[in-house]
């Protein structure tokens, strides 16, 4: 358990680091990207009577994003599609209650 200490081991530590944060970079793109998204999707429900939750969307869309997931990240990625889905609900329901249509 000493492992952390071997200066070999704090190298490829940082390398790994360096690696999330560019994933994490290329995550908060793709986060922002899809908010956008939201955001048209909001201002076209907000002209309709269109629900913001819809549960056989949202349950088809966790489907198929975790097919071919490995079983050990399944559980976790899905708590990660839901987290994401409720923001975006919240935001639209926010976005559709300013609405002057509302």
């Amino acid at each position: 358990m000493e492992n952390w200490k071997d200066p070999g081991t704090l190298q490829g530590l940082d390398e790994v680091r360096k690696e999330i944060d560019q994933v994490d970079d290329r995550l908060k793109e793709l986060f922002l990207r899809r908010m956008q998204l939201v955001d048209r999707v909001a201002e076209i429900k907000s002209g309709s009577k269109d629900a913001v939750y819809q549960p056989g969307r949202e349950t088809a869309m966790i489907n198929r994003l975790t097919e071919g997931v490995e079983d050990r990240f399944v559980d976790e990625y899905a708590e990660f599609l839901r987290q994401i889905l409720r923001l975006s609900k919240e935001y639209q329901t926010k976005k559709r209650e300013s609405h002057p249509c509302g």
